[in-house]
């Protein structure tokens, strides 16, 4: 709720404003509150709703936000700003003056709806408002109308809110600093990363040796045993009835509950709790003997023979209880694949004040997954743990930190080094790859002898982004659809992969117009294989970025005009038939980084049946991207997994629900652009363990403040009545 001591008086009608009146309203005046007296009790409180004018700073405040909103949404053309005339007819605002008459807290109210609603911010009001100007056929966005939680829907506005309507973001998070010596370059210190919601995403496609460590270059760095499993796993081909160990220690995941919970019958609630969000404490590898079936053995053959298969198990901690379990990879699914019912969720809003015990005590005796003797517990115990679970995966969803930091020292040519130096190091690393060519005759590894000043470049093994272990070498879903990526192709990156004659008549015999753009690459997403995980200058401050290849979905059959298939099949490691190359070991015995990163020594993973990954730029180039456009990790072979394959059969039913109702699924596995799935973690943090226990306190706080909040609802609508 929006509270204010005093109101601001900074706010003001913009001149040459052009005017806006609603078509249409749903206001009704008797829904206004009738507490307008300012009485002081005995303990000196005040209690009371006094009016707000159309003219006094707040209106205008709500006024010119609300209509600045309207304007972008129907694009309204003038070189003037547009602010709204009046509320919509039997609106009203009102300011509630609650606590010590002196100094009183003011909370701000627009009555009137017929929705029975009380819009308490600007953000709150702009969905609802934008109904309004329509003519009523489409179902008003807004919270009251939607039962949504506000942070979704105002996450959805995008640049609805150009205006500044909520305090300003915290400062920017800076990575933890480590004693370094004065005397080195300046640019070697540990950077200061600009707030990712400040910064506009940045994307570029240039020469691979730009940013690749080459002859100057010098790295001394050992890849993590931990990430080299982690890489091992993903590029390995999953055998046949098996799931690919998907997971990563520290992951937020789904996990699968044995007996799914029932809602009240009462309720009107149908579906089930089916799920609870975790983290994965520990991966283990199963090992199980089984015998062949007996009709399938030779008769000559005396030993009946076994076959052993190897699994995986995950030890999970339950989110909001104390409780681990040991489950099985065909319980757990990624925690991108699944969205709670809005059942559910409705009956969380909705829950009586009375109702809700955030008691932590209790809530760790809680045992959502009892022995098969007892019964599950019932909905109505249920729903705090579990809204208290959701509260704090979603927490942790929005944030994200870098981790395993390494140096990569670059020496300049003291024969071709400008004068004066470089201003930035992205500068100075262009200019370096600029003279590649110069100083290519040096052994690898090696400093020219004519070498001069060193500069750093800071790099990293890996990130966290929101609930998922993110690895340089992975390969990451971005949020660019392809078809909004070089559609005809340009300089230096591909058309993307039309449709074989196979598909063409296929689709032909549908009734359907071949048009690679709506069945093409084009209509699907975007990959990139991060090569290297980095900080740059920026103008703000520093930045993170990840550069890699780009790649695409094309069919499996379908013939490159670009790339011979003989050549792409030597280049690309794809499909089933790809072993992963061990990386090389360094004098530690463990795997370590190469000195050039020209190759991976991990392969692609499986492309989802009936597709291929096909690289998208040209051989020579990569793509340098903000850390803003990575939608998330790639799932192979998710939509074969038990769990999921009920939501793509119901979809598929001649009475199942709009393709797009399961567009967050399609997204995971690349066939439509990850926009439509993505992570968008928003604050830094300085580790993992610290990002689970911020989340576990901001979740709290949250659901605190929304006990109160609802509390405060039932007593103000007590006095209106």
């Amino acid at each position: 709720m929006s509270s204010h001591r005093n109101h601001s008086t900074k706010h003001a009608l913009p001149p040459n404003a052009v005017f806006l009146d609603f078509p249409r309203s749903d206001g009704d005046s008797s829904l206004w509150p009738t507490n307008t007296t300012r009485q002081v009790d005995e303990e000196g409180c005040v209690n009371y709703m006094q009016h707000v004018g159309l003219d006094e700073p707040l209106s205008v405040k709500w006024r010119v936000g609300v209509g600045d909103a309207i304007s972008v949404a129907l694009k309204l053309q003038s070189g003037s700003p547009h602010v709204l005339s009046d509320f919509p007819s039997g609106y009203r605002m009102f300011d509630h003056h609650k606590g010590k008459a002196d100094n009183p807290r003011h909370d701000v109210y627009l009555f009137g709806s017929d929705s029975k609603a009380r819009f308490r911010s600007v953000p709150e009001f702009i969905p609802h408002a934008l109904w309004l100007f329509g003519n009523g056929s489409d179902q008003c966005k807004c919270k009251y109308c939607t039962k949504k939680p506000q942070r979704e829907i105002t996450s959805s506005m995008g640049n609805l809110l150009r205006n500044s309507h909520s305090p300003s973001p915290s400062r920017p998070p800076r990575l933890k600093a480590e004693k370094t010596d004065k005397k080195k370059d300046v640019l070697s210190k540990p950077p200061r990363l600009v707030h990712l919601q400040n910064l506009k995403s940045y994307a570029a496609v240039q020469k691979a040796n730009v940013l690749k460590p080459s002859s100057h270059v010098q790295t001394k760095c050992v890849m993590l045993v931990e990430r080299s499993h982690n890489l091992r796993d993903a590029s390995r081909p999953p055998s046949e009835g098996s799931v690919p160990r998907w997971f990563r220690e520290g992951e937020l995941v789904w996990c699968a509950l044995q007996t799914p919970i029932e809602g009240p019958a009462e309720s009107g609630t149908t579906e089930l709790i089916k799920f609870w969000p975790a983290i994965v404490d520990e991966v283990k590898l199963v090992v199980q003997s089984e015998p062949i079936p007996a009709e399938t053995v030779p008769a000559d053959q005396i030993a009946t023979p076994w076959i052993t298969r190897q699994t995986t198990a995950y030890k999970v901690h339950f989110l909001a209880i104390s409780r681990s379990y040991l489950l099985p990879d065909t319980m757990v699914i990624p925690y991108q694949s699944y969205v709670v019912p809005q059942s559910i969720l409705k009956e969380m809003v909705g829950r009586p004040v009375d109702d809700w015990d955030l008691d932590s005590e209790k809530m760790s005796r809680f045992d959502p997954c009892p022995p098969l003797h007892i019964p599950p517990p019932s909905f109505v115990d249920t729903l705090t743990p579990f809204a208290t679970a959701l509260q704090i995966a979603s927490t942790l969803s929005g944030f994200w930190c870098l981790t395993d930091e390494w140096e990569a020292k670059m020496s300049l040519p003291a024969s071709v080094r400008p004068n004066p130096p470089p201003a930035s190091l992205q500068s100075a690393i262009e200019f370096a790859g600029s003279n590649n060519a110069s100083i290519s005759s040096a052994p690898r590894g090696q400093v020219p002898p004519t070498a001069g000043r060193m500069i750093s470049q800071i790099r990293f093994q890996g990130l966290w982004w929101g609930g998922e272990r993110i690895w340089a070498d992975d390969l990451v879903r971005l949020k660019i659809p392809r078809s909004c990526l070089a559609p005809a192709g340009t300089t230096n990156i591909f058309a993307p992969a039309g449709l074989t004659e196979k598909s063409k008549r296929s689709l032909e015999s549908e009734g359907k117009v071949p048009d690679p753009s709506i069945y093409g690459a084009a209509a699907r997403g975007v990959f990139m294989k991060i090569e290297s995980i980095f900080i740059t200058e920026t103008g703000p401050g520093r930045e993170c970025r990840v550069s890699g290849m780009l790649y695409e979905l094309a069919e499996s059959e379908w013939e490159d005009p670009y790339v011979p298939r003989s050549v792409e099949s030597i280049s690309i490691s794809s499909g089933p038939s790809a072993a992963p190359i061990p990386p090389s070991l360094g004098s530690s015995g463990k795997p370590s980084i190469p000195a050039s990163e020209e190759t991976s020594p991990f392969p692609l993973p499986v492309a989802p049946t009936g597709y291929r990954f096909r690289p998208i730029l040209a051989p020579g180039f990569e793509a340098i991207m903000s850390l803003t456009l990575i939608s998330g990790r790639y799932y192979p072979c998710l939509l074969q997994h038990h769990l999921i394959q009920p939501y793509i059969t119901r979809l598929l039913t001649p009475l199942g629900p709009p393709i797009m109702e399961q567009a967050y699924l399609w997204t995971l596995e690349g066939l439509w652009a990850g926009y439509r799935n993505s992570v968008d973690p928003s604050k830094y943090k300085s580790h993992r363990e610290k990002m689970v226990l911020d989340a576990t306190k901001e979740a709290m706080t949250a659901l605190e403040g929304h006990i109160r909040d609802r509390r405060l609802e039932s007593q103000t609508e007590m006095q209106v009545d």
